[in-house]
């Protein structure tokens, strides 16, 4: 059987929602350049700084989108400034480095903190340092290939993402999620994900903040009759997939949706590259945020809307 093939149904809309991500105007607006150079007046001693965490964040955001190195931030900013004669200083490439490891900065997200979500939740590599792919197909990877792993979690209805989280390699995903319930603002109506989250710690969690489980059970899993309250969801899918099949199982629980994780981290890498720039890790979990508020800007300008073709 061949695989489904779909249209974009608002083709002309998404093509301008598509030109209207690359504008200039779009990432360097009015309220940013007012709120430029920091006006606040601090108790701690030394220099005060002069440009404002707004500024640093938008400089980082351009670089960004146009996946620029530090210094050809600041020189784009320096020519772009020029241009629009807009009289206010650059931030150097050294003080963006700085500053970025100072920043606190959250998931900036279209509101829906109002109501529930469906929450689907999964985990993806990034390159830190190593040879590319080719390299690796043709020779092997060599003992510096370095990579850190990228935790999202995306709101069903709106694939916005609403949960971020940058952690080495070593961190595996149930460690990740252990306090989802209390990052993301609002209430989690259901959590969808796959055979790595089927852990007791994130059972446990889910059924203490009352969240419903769309977590498959391992294949060779079996009923638990200690009786206690956080199994029960495992249990009654364990039976529920003896009776029918796990795939009809997934089919009534609604779990191919979890197919929109794979979908944002095919955009993330697509649109944001699949490399950190930074070095550090604290520089480098400031870079992922960043990156994820991107890609929620240019989901609220123009999200595809596609139907299937017989």
């Amino acid at each position: 059987m061949g695989k489904d093939k779909y249209k974009v149904r608002n083709w002309q809309d998404y093509n301008r929602g598509l030109k209207k991500r690359g504008e200039i105007s779009l990432w360097l607006n009015k309220e940013v350049l007012a709120g430029w150079q920091d006006n606040e007046q601090g108790s701690n001693r030394g220099r005060p700084c002069v440009y404002s965490d707004l500024a640093i964040e938008a400089c980082l955001t351009i670089r960004k989108v146009f996946n620029l190195a530090l210094r050809q931030c600041e020189g784009f900013l320096v020519s772009l400034f020029k241009s629009l004669k807009i009289d206010l200083p650059v931030p150097d490439y050294t003080v963006l480095c700085r500053r970025a490891s100072q920043l606190r900065l959250n998931i900036k997200s279209l509101g829906t903190s109002s109501k529930a979500i469906d929450l689907i939740v999964d985990s993806t590599g990034l390159k830190v340092q190593g040879e590319g792919e080719w390299k690796v197909r043709k020779h092997g990877a060599g003992k510096h290939r370095t990579w850190m792993k990228l935790h999202l979690g995306l709101d069903a209805a709106s694939q916005q993402i609403m949960f971020s989280k940058l952690t080495t390699n070593a961190v595996t995903d149930e460690q990740a999620v252990e306090e989802l319930p209390t990052v993301i603002a609002g209430s989690i109506k259901s959590f969808t994900g796959d055979g790595a989250y089927d852990k007791t710690t994130v059972r446990k969690m889910l059924h203490t903040a009352r969240i419903k489980q769309i977590i498959p059970p391992q294949k060779n899993a079996v009923i638990n009759k200690s009786g206690k309250a956080f199994l029960r969801s495992r249990n009654k899918a364990i039976a529920d997939i003896k009776l029918q099949s796990r795939k009809d199982w997934k089919i009534a629980v609604n779990y191919h949706r979890r197919s929109l994780a794979e979908t944002a981290m095919f955009r993330y890498k697509t649109v944001i590259g699949s490399t950190l720039q930074a070095r550090s890790l604290i520089n480098q979990k400031v870079e992922a945020i960043i990156s994820c508020n991107i890609l929620n800007k240019m989901l609220q300008l123009i999200k595809p809307q596609s139907y299937k073709v017989k």
